[in-house]
């Protein structure tokens, strides 16, 4: 599977028109094209917020050709497109970024629904020559971590193209802001932590992840 993340940067006023688009009118459309919709969300913080993000899985780079190929040829997408839009473009801007599913992720171990109120996207850059130590800290420090602090992890991948390739992407669900906030100081203060963090530091390799941008989501509706 891969897996197209894209970030739309939406015209001041114009977002609940974006997501009324998305539950009104796409659905249809979508399942006529076989467009598999994973999730879609509202960034409120980060960079460039406020965002429209969504997510869509294909079994392949052929699939999602001939996907949108079908899908543009459709009137009804340019009708609903004219009529939504009306008279001003609603997304400005919009940054596209191929996935694949990274090693460190069983899907398995996240199986259960969707939890709720606030969800994290978070893009790490990876040091130069360090995906297999950054696979591993996933593995074996990173993801249990936040699953200790409450989160459920919806997706952990790899950028297979788009800018900065050299990142881990992670979606990530909390059940409410107040879990989030109490988790995230627990990870940050937890000591098996700071200790493979400073293990890093000190080898001859150094540490494994660079900078890491982050978007806080609201999810909408599915």
């Amino acid at each position: 599977m891969i897996y197209e993340l894209r970030l739309y940067s939406v015209a001041p006023g114009r977002m609940d028109d974006v997501h009324e688009r998305f539950a009104r009118h796409l659905p249809v459309l979508f399942e006529r094209h076989g467009v598999r919709l994973v999730g879609r969300w509202h960034a409120l913080a980060g960079p460039d917020a406020p965002r429209f993000v969504y997510l869509i899985a294909y079994r392949d780079y052929a699939e999602r050709e001939a996907v949108w190929s079908a899908f543009y040829q459709d009137a009804d997408w340019w009708r609903i497109r004219a009529e939504t839009n009306a008279g001003h473009e609603m997304v400005e801007r919009h940054d596209l970024f191929f996935l694949k599913p990274n090693a460190a992720w069983p899907p398995a171990a996240d199986a259960q629904a969707p939890v709720g109120g606030l969800h994290e996207l978070v893009q790490q850059q990876i040091a130069p020559g360090q995906n297999a130590r950054a696979n591993a800290f996933l593995k074996d420090v990173q993801l249990p971590l936040l699953r200790e602090a409450g989160a459920q992890v919806l997706g952990v991948f790899d950028m297979a193209a788009g800018a900065g390739m050299q990142k881990v992407v992670q979606l990530i669900a909390w059940p409410d802001a107040a879990t989030w906030h109490a988790g995230r100081r627990m990870i940050d203060a937890h000591e098996g932590l700071r200790a493979a963090l400073k293990a890093q530091r000190e080898s001859a390799a150094g540490p494994v992840f660079e900078r890491a941008e982050v978007n806080l989501l609201e999810p909408g509706a599915q």
